[in-house]
């Protein structure tokens, strides 16, 4: 018995010692405390950054939005440093034209939402796939690229919801990056963020809406209604917690919280898009360690994803094998830009993706009138 209380006596020593250890080393730094929730760890560092201003800075590429946290800024005209042009129209879309809210007679309508392997992330407009798709395989199309960078799959879906719909586009386009699948869990990643989650009865519901204004965010820091750390929870377990909570909202397997939340948004959009008499399509991108690797640590995820799209009889496009195929042939010529750039999908990538997707619509006779307008 006395052995065991000084074990227990030893272990309160350490805790205590490795508690005020990492409060110390905290308010040293100056970086934000642990927290068991790594959305709440982003809101502080993200206002950590700007407490010392005093002003609410937002990214000038975007601007708030209550449903999706952020879209494009309207009428950019922007070349950033070791990047290529990048423009928006007046609705926020990566196009240099605008869009009536009916299509002109005669021209079917493709509208696009994703993250920024579809908004172009590096490359200037004519060479996304979007615009590629438009002049080259299209021409008798219309293209909107309604893709926001950074944004996640809910977010997404939200942008057609929100405003992509109202545009009675024929065929809606949702390019999945894979990476794609760790964002869905969480509430907050360059900004605040809406997030979905699965309820027993297995539907989804939304929550962290509306997305309040940056402005309004730091105020809430500024007059102590919200906090950064404190005395009111433990450093160290948080840190401990922290690891446990992004396993769990990580996690691949079948039956986990994000391949949950991933079905139902599926599920959503496939019956958004047909109710409003258009075809659904999921496009799925790959990571880059395809380049080096036979397999991917995101197979498991590309396979789900292909799986329920069946199950939903959704037509679906994995780029995996045409990207092998094509780095195969030509292994000069690389389908993403370098790491230390973005690292996003080269000019050569974004053309391939526009073939793929071409082909595959051709093939399966999605571009006839009759099919666009069903």
């Amino acid at each position: 018995m006395k052995i065991t209380k000084i074990i227990l006596i030893n272990l309160l020593v350490i805790f205590v010692l490795l508690e005020g250890g990492m409060r110390i080393y905290y308010a040293s730094t100056g970086k934000p405390p642990p927290h068991s929730d790594h959305s709440v760890y982003r809101e502080w560092r993200w206002v950590m950054q700007r407490l010392a201003s005093g002003k609410a800075s937002f990214d000038t590429r975007f601007v708030h939005d209550e449903w999706a946290g952020w879209k494009n800024a309207p009428n950019i005209d922007t070349r950033p440093a070791k990047s290529g042009r990048v423009q928006t129209n007046a609705q926020g879309m990566r196009n240099t034209q605008d869009f009536s809210l009916q299509a002109e007679a005669g021209k079917p309508r493709l509208l696009i939402v994703g993250d920024s392997y579809s908004f172009g992330h590096g490359v200037s407009n004519e060479e996304t796939y979007a615009y590629i798709l438009n002049n080259t395989y299209l021409p008798d199309w219309q293209v909107m690229n309604l893709s926001v960078s950074a944004s996640g799959t809910g977010q997404n879906y939200l942008m057609y919801e929100k405003y992509g719909e109202k545009y009675n586009p024929d065929i809606v386009l949702l390019g999945f990056y894979v990476l794609d699948y760790n964002r869905i869990a969480y509430s907050f990643r360059d900004y605040a963020k809406p997030m979905y989650v699965p309820q027993e009865d297995g539907s989804l519901k939304l929550t962290h809406t509306p997305v309040p204004p940056p402005e309004e965010l730091l105020a809430q820091y500024q007059s102590g209604e919200k906090q950064i750390g404190g005395w009111h929870y433990s450093y160290a377990v948080a840190a401990f917690s922290k690891v446990i909570t992004n396993a769990i909202k990580r996690n691949r397997r079948p039956g986990s919280l994000s391949r949950r939340t991933l079905s139902g948004i599926m599920e959503k959009f496939v019956e958004r898009v047909r109710g409003n008499g258009a075809i659904p399509l999921w496009v799925i991108f790959p990571i880059r360690d395809i380049v080096k690797k036979d397999e991917s640590k995101y197979d498991v995820i590309e396979e789900f994803v292909v799986a329920e799209a069946r199950r939903l009889n959704m037509p679906v496009i994995r780029l995996q094998p045409v990207f092998r195929k094509y780095m195969k042939d030509n292994p000069d010529i690389p389908l993403w830009r370098p790491r230390d750039i973005g690292g996003h999908l080269s000019a050569a990538g974004n053309r391939l993706t526009a073939k793929t997707i071409y082909e595959y619509l051709q093939s399966n006779e999605l571009l006839t009138a009759e099919k666009a307008v069903e």
